[in-house]
């Protein structure tokens, strides 16, 4: 255990409190800075806006987070009218997250806050093609990476050609398993052209995935991280694809309970604090200055804000002077987009469902989330647009009316349920475009500064813009701090073994 030692955190996302937690179990006093009235920074779940005013039904209004200014880090929130039944207590997250069982940090800092069984599991993929027509892919008892051969054989959407030109790819992926961090100068569809796949393939299977998964456009994104994606998430573990819906908002998931972890243990969170300025002298923090003028002294500081906020705290010549802190400058980002919709009844049984040849991407069935207080008969879907900046100029009616257009054309009870609510979250800035050559810009966690870290996906974790890569981020700083202690402690964990199968193929 490490006592007397204190530890600044700056921004609540997920990536600082993955920090926070570790540190406090090791016994350093952290204090967290968060500008917000809420943790959870990009992964956070706040109430239904149905206290701010009734607007006539059907019309719409702009809300932002109570009590914060909205800036351009806040998602812009649009509700119509919502249901009588429906009360301020009840939570939407600001998009819908999933995790994979691959993703063995993220299930590790769930573990640490004893929340796991807030997760629901499944074993099993829909797919509604441009008819309506189902699909699955499902695992069966072949070891991986065979293990979802045979529902890929009977995958209706894609022509014997396709799935033929997507085994060829999946062979390629395995075979080129050491040389994947070497491609990310390459775009995906670059990648997927090379291998000769099909426009079908592309359109109806690997766009449909991807684009979900890296929150990028295949014309844009990094190959290295679309490889990561099938190798880790699919073809390397048969357990590895089964994929962690929340039953509960992620408020309730992670977030509370991280507040309430934190406290137990003499741990501070100042929410409502902005930061403005980081004092930096002989290449160390000494200070951090919020808005009310207070200033907070630790012997380590550790970040977790996005890159343009982090520059706005750095003295300009510590920026210029390091190369780590200069690429902050060079990042993009990506939008998502989420629609939730109220239906007067029952759309579909199905949990989760992705749609081929669509604008709206996945289709989440929230009326049996444990989080529903909604009660009935009605139906509460959540519906995700990632990489949508075609999305950002439209308005919340027109991007309402889009969203129940392709359901109409999938899912029939669409065409008689009347709507009762809307809410339409724009993230513009929702993650980091992990763009092809993306690799030379994200910087390590351990900084110029020898007493300041940096966390957050953006960084140097090897995985896409994900909470798997935010989680993770965390960890390695709570790693570089205990070594800064002579306190060396392995928390980041392993990831899933590949399978004999795979490993031999990637031998040949």
């Amino acid at each position: 255990m490490v006592t007397g030692k204190t530890v600044v955190i700056l921004g609540g996302g997920l990536a600082g409190l993955a920090a926070a937690i570790p540190l406090i179990e090791e016994g350093f006093q952290v204090t967290v800075v968060e500008r917000k009235p809420f943790l959870g920074g990009r992964a956070s779940s706040y109430p239904i806006p149905s206290d701010r005013g009734q607007p006539p039904t059907g019309s719409e209004k702009m809300t932002s987070f109570p009590d914060t200014p909205l800036t351009r880090h806040l998602p812009t929130t649009s509700a119509r009218q919502l249901a009588p039944h429906q009360t301020a207590r009840e939570f939407i997250d600001n998009c819908q997250h999933v995790l994979l069982r691959c993703c063995t940090n993220l299930l590790d800092f769930y573990r640490r806050l004893g929340v796991e069984q807030g997760i629901a599991f499944y074993d099993r993929y829909w797919f509604l093609d441009e008819q309506g027509q189902l699909a699955t892919l499902s695992s069966s008892p072949l070891p991986a990476p065979l293990h979802l051969l045979p529902s890929f054989l009977r995958f209706g959407p894609l022509a014997w050609k396709d799935k033929l030109a997507i085994a060829r790819a999946f062979l390629s992926m395995l075979r080129q398993q050491p040389q994947v961090p070497h491609l990310d100068r390459m775009t995906m569809l670059q990648w997927l052209e090379q291998h000769r796949q099909t426009a079908r393939a592309i359109q109806a299977f690997w766009r449909p995935v991807l684009v979900s998964a890296l929150n990028e456009e295949l014309e844009v994104a990094s190959a290295r991280y679309g490889l990561k994606v099938f190798l880790d998430g699919m073809l390397n573990h048969r357990e590895a694809f089964v994929m962690g819906v929340p039953r509960v908002p992620l408020s309730q998931l992670y977030t509370e309970p991280c507040l309430r972890f934190l406290a137990q243990r003499g741990g501070t969170v100042r929410l409502r604090s902005s930061a403005t300025r980081l004092e930096v002298a002989s290449s160390r923090v000494c200070g951090l200055l919020l808005h009310d003028g207070t200033r907070l002294t630790g012997d380590y500081y550790l970040s977790s804000l996005p890159p343009d906020a982090l520059l706005k705290l750095l003295p300009e010549e510590v920026v210029d002077g390091s190369e780590g802190f200069a690429s902050l400058r060079r990042f993009e980002t990506s939008p998502i987009t989420a629609i939730y919709l109220w239906f007067d009844r029952q759309i579909t049984q199905l949990k989760q469902v992705a749609l081929l040849g669509r604008k709206i991407q996945w289709i989440f069935n929230k009326a049996s989330s444990a989080d529903s207080a909604l009660g009935g008969e009605d139906s509460y879907v959540g519906l995700v647009v990632s990489a949508s900046r075609k999305l950002l100029p439209l308005g919340p009616g027109a991007i309402v009316e889009m969203a129940l257009a392709d359901l109409r054309e999938v899912l029939p009870t669409v065409r008689e349920a009347v709507v009762l609510s809307t809410v339409v979250i724009k993230e513009p800035f929702a993650t980091f475009s992990c763009r092809a050559g993306c690799d030379e810009i994200r910087p390590k966690q351990k900084s110029a500064l020898e007493n300041f870290f940096i966390s957050g996906d953006w960084t140097d974790t090897g995985w896409p813009p994900t909470m798997e890569g935010a989680v993770r981020s965390g960890y390695r700083c709570a790693e570089l701090i205990l070594e800064r202690e002579g306190k060396a402690s392995s928390i980041l964990q392993r990831d899933l073994p590949t399978a004999r199968l795979s490993r031999w193929i990637a031998c040949f």
